[in-house]
């Protein structure tokens, strides 16, 4: 099944199997992340909004979930921008929870919790894995250029309230970009903040595709090494993953474009989407033409090849 609201399974280093859901449409978002894969925000959003329809999201996702049921790991509420500022994210969430008894998850930037009704709306996630990659005011400015209402403080303080009232597991995410947030001190302060958190794990990553600025960079090896130093308890997730996509026989080049949306392709993915019913030679030029008629940019990062879909001028 192709859907704007759905997609995937898709591999996940913290989900297996992972079936994407988008509660909003591409890049609505509190922030413009230097390192985000889908490239600058181009317009802050600040206040949650409802756009798409709550049944037709539940809609697709039953239809996944019939169609592909054994295959999928967790459902994870993630998408295109920030999960969190959907207005009608719990009645979506509360909606698959009936639908679904197995794994959900909710992958976020944290920075909503501070409203008591988003912390009411994620109560029926298993998981929530937001992300803490700063310590200190100037780095959080600097690593997530978020919206001017937003501040380290208010995000902390409503993380902190999350984890007060919120029954399931909190994973932290810690993005790392060389000299944004790799120094000695700015790790002593992620490292205080994701303590006081409390989170039942920690997972480490750093750019592994084309990021918002062609300037960021992971940090040197000696860096990581001091990191894992650090955070001995936390999972390594700095190695881009290597499970193959699911393919649909039927629609190759749509499932590739959906999934290009919000998961740049390293070129070995997409070639072995492609490949498996059209061959090498064919995948290779069905590539090229996506390229050429604007469906798809290409996009070269850490000397590998990337494939993603632009984002459409509004």
């Amino acid at each position: 099944m192709i859907s704007k609201y759905v997609f995937g399974p898709a591999p996940s280093r913290r989900f297996g199997r992972s079936l994407g859901v988008n509660p909003l449409p591409r890049k609505t978002c509190n922030y413009s992340c230097v390192y985000c894969q889908l490239g600058r925000t181009p317009k802050l959003q600040g206040q949650r909004v409802t756009i798409y329809p709550t049944q037709e999201v539940l809609r697709d996702v039953r239809i996944a979930i019939e169609e592909m049921g054994d295959s999928i790991d967790y459902i994870t509420y993630m998408g295109d921008g920030e999960p969190t500022l959907a207005a009608n994210l719990g009645e979506m969430v509360s909606g698959t929870r009936e639908l679904w008894k197995g794994k959900m998850a909710l992958i976020t930037n944290g920075s909503m919790f501070h409203l008591e009704e988003v912390r009411e709306a994620v109560q029926p996630f298993d998981v929530i894995s937001p992300t803490v990659s700063a310590g200190d005011e100037r780095t959080y400015r600097r690593l997530h250029r978020p919206i001017r209402s937003l501040n380290l403080a208010k995000v902390l303080d409503g993380l902190e309230r999350l984890r007060q009232e919120f029954q399931g597991e909190i994973w932290a995410e810690l993005m790392l970009v060389r000299g944004v947030n790799d120094s000695l001190p700015s790790l002593l302060n992620i490292r205080k903040v994701i303590r006081n958190l409390g989170a039942d794990r920690v997972y480490i990553s750093v750019p592994t595709r084309p990021p918002a600025e062609s300037w960021v960079l992971p940090p040197t090896e000696e860096t990581m090494r001091q990191v894992f130093d650090l955070f001995p308890e936390a999972v390594d997730m700095t190695m881009p993953e290597e499970e193959p996509f699911l393919r649909n026989e039927g629609e190759r080049q749509a499932e590739l474009l959906e999934i290009a949306k919000n998961h740049p392709l390293r070129e070995d993915q997409a070639m072995e989407m492609l490949s498996f019913a059209m061959g090498e030679e064919k995948a290779c030029e069905c590539l090229r033409e996506m390229v050429e008629d604007g469906r798809l940019r290409k996009a070269n990062y850490g000397g590998k090849t990337f494939y993603t879909v632009p984002l459409q001028k509004t």
